[in-house]
């Protein structure tokens, strides 16, 4: 298997799993156990789920030699994704055989019955050698059932073997050295299976239990090329789904919106974005990080007023000069939710970066702060150039 150089960010270190599944895109080893041949996918939703993730045979896991897909899973990522204290992700998809998901060009998209999307979290030891000494933490499926989508998170082994179905969840301490080089320690936590809707609900009229949904299979995250190797090579990742038959109605790709790539931003900070392209790098930060809620269709944007999706204009609801309707003891001790020019004035960079349970926004997914993206919004704030709050 061939070696990998020393990359100074979480958001490189996805080439770590493209580069493997290029290398390994044959599909010779089994799921989660010793090398052989990665048996069809099996996914029965009249059964209880298996104890062991690979009893799906959606991929095998080594932690020198990495991911290696099963044929009918389709690895993927995402132009800006939700901080999760670090942790790298890799992303796939299964989509039945013969079966496909709808484009939608704001919305996350239709996919059928019987998909599953799958995303690893795994750590290095050293984050300035994102593909050296990895550990494997957890692996969190969404399945769409009949009755809708549902979030199961499995947590792997210490021998990084499997992975275990595990519908509590778990809070574990994990240190390693950051990005800056400074030693640090995560209270990483794996959800609990009902913990899912706290991110991924969609409320709808009264239902006192909103559906899940899907975040990230959404256009604007998932426009951008990816490296599959072998006869695919480099190629959009939506145009691949479309001509795999697993995703119908793609309009040409620069007829939509398309968030802005922050993964090169991630390898030296803000220097790395043109002053210019700090407002929507900043604005698509937010919109995958908090947009989830605080949107005008969902509990906490409605309750607070606050949408942070990338496409409201409304600046007020924004939170310019904009005092918050239900932050309680989160406010940091300030007035308004952005003060532009001003960040030490805002409850929104307050929030974004205390590490202060109860405070610290998002509520639940990190228990550090992401410095980088701290730093991308506090740059966004201080070049608002809006009138000062009255």
């Amino acid at each position: 298997m061939k070696s990998f150089p020393s990359m100074g960010t979480r958001a490189l270190a996805v080439a770590l799993a493209t580069a493997l599944f290029a290398a390994c895109a044959s599909g010779t080893e089994s799921s989660g156990g010793a090398p052989g041949v990665l048996a069809p996918v099996h996914v029965d939703l009249s059964a209880p789920l298996p104890k062991n993730l690979s009893a799906f045979n959606f991929f095998h896991w080594d932690r020198t030699t990495g991911f290696t897909f099963n044929e009918a899973v389709v690895p993927y990522e995402l132009n800006v994704q939700l901080f999760s204290d670090h942790a790298l992700k890799q992303r796939a998809v299964y989509v039945p055989p013969g079966m496909a998901g709808q484009f939608q060009p704001d919305d996350a998209f239709d996919f059928p019955v019987g998909t599953v999307f799958i995303k690893n979290f795994y750590f290095p030891a050293d984050f300035r050698a994102p593909t050296q000494n990895l550990r494997l933490i957890e692996t969190r499926l969404l399945i769409h059932y009949e009755t809708g989508w549902q979030g199961w998170p499995y947590i792997w082994d210490a021998e990084q073997k499997d992975a275990v179905l595990s519908p509590a969840g778990e809070v574990t301490p994990i240190s390693f050295i950051d990005p800056e080089g400074l030693p640090e320690t995560a209270n990483y936590l794996v959800p609990q299976h009902n913990q899912c809707v706290n991110c991924h609900a969609a409320p709808q009229g009264d239902s006192p239990l909103p559906p899940v949904v899907l975040l990230g299979a959404k256009a604007r995250y998932l426009n951008r090329d990816y490296d599959y190797g072998g006869t695919v090579g480099s190629k959009n990742q939506l145009t691949h789904l479309a001509d795999l038959g697993q995703l119908q109605g793609l309009p040409p790709l620069d007829s939509f919106y398309t968030a802005y790539d922050l993964h090169p931003y991630l390898v030296d900070g803000v220097d790395n974005v043109a002053p210019a392209d700090v407002p929507r790098a900043a604005r698509d930060y937010l919109d995958i990080n908090c947009a989830h809620c605080h949107k005008p269709n969902a509990i906490q944007g409605a309750t607070s007023q606050l949408f942070l999706n990338h496409d409201n204009t409304d600046v007020f609801h924004l939170g310019v000069c904009k005092r918050p309707g239900s932050a309680g003891a989160g406010t940091g001790g300030l007035t308004y939710d952005i003060v532009s020019g001003n960040p030490d004035q805002s409850i929104l960079y307050f929030r974004i970066n205390t590490e202060d349970v109860g405070a610290m926004m998002p509520l639940i997914g990190r228990s550090i702060t992401d410095k980088r993206g701290v730093a991308l919004v506090r740059q966004w704030i201080q070049t608002l150039g809006l009138p000062p709050c009255q």
